[in-house]
């Protein structure tokens, strides 16, 4: 199934960037040239290095998070409960891509997201018929979803509500007809 890993907590992502943790790497070795070296010569070479390794994470972080758009971008929240939303992604393929349904809870600024897709749908620019697109979904308990094709045909799909993932996901993107990739 076309799915990117991505998960984890969601108002926490911007830090989690490994760039970033290598320009606070830097930006500690300077620190500590600063207190634990005496010769001032050598002192000043290590932090001219690390604030050298720390800019460039850092410009690359920000050039690698605007031209790089090979990640998949949300959309919208299709159905909501009271403890959990799901969310479209639109990600980009061979083709014309797919619309990717992910799971969240709603736990405030510990809010996580699932790392797999509850469900894969192809684009709507794919030329496919409505039994391969994304229809509607709605929650009917604790722990499923109903999921629907614009043809109308519904699947029920069971989460863990621990890792937000499915025992059942839908894929209707791998033999999907994308007359578009022609």
């Amino acid at each position: 199934m076309l799915q990117p890993k991505r998960g984890g907590h969601i108002y926490l992502r911007p830090l989690a960037h490994p760039l970033l943790g290598s320009a606070l790497a830097a930006g500690l070795v300077a620190a500590a040239a600063h207190l634990a070296v005496r010769r001032r010569a050598l002192r000043i070479a290590l932090q001219t290095v690390a604030a050298t390794v720390a800019a460039a994470a850092t410009l690359l972080g920000l050039l690698s998070s605007v031209f790089l758009s090979f990640e998949e971008s949300s959309d919208e929240v299709v159905a909501e409960s009271a403890n959990f939303r799901l969310v479209s992604y639109r990600s980009p393929g061979f083709g014309s891509g797919g619309i990717l349904l992910k799971l969240q809870n709603r736990e405030g600024i510990g809010s996580r997201e699932g790392s797999e897709s509850l469900a894969c749908f192809i684009e709507e620019s794919s030329g496919a018929g409505p039994a391969w697109l994304f229809g509607r979904a709605d929650f009917v308990g604790s722990d499923e979803i109903v999921l629907s094709a614009k043809d109308g045909t519904t699947w029920r799909v069971h989460f863990d509500t621990e890792t937000l993932t499915s025992v059942n996901p839908v894929d209707r993107c791998t033999d999907a007809p994308d007359l578009a990739a022609d």
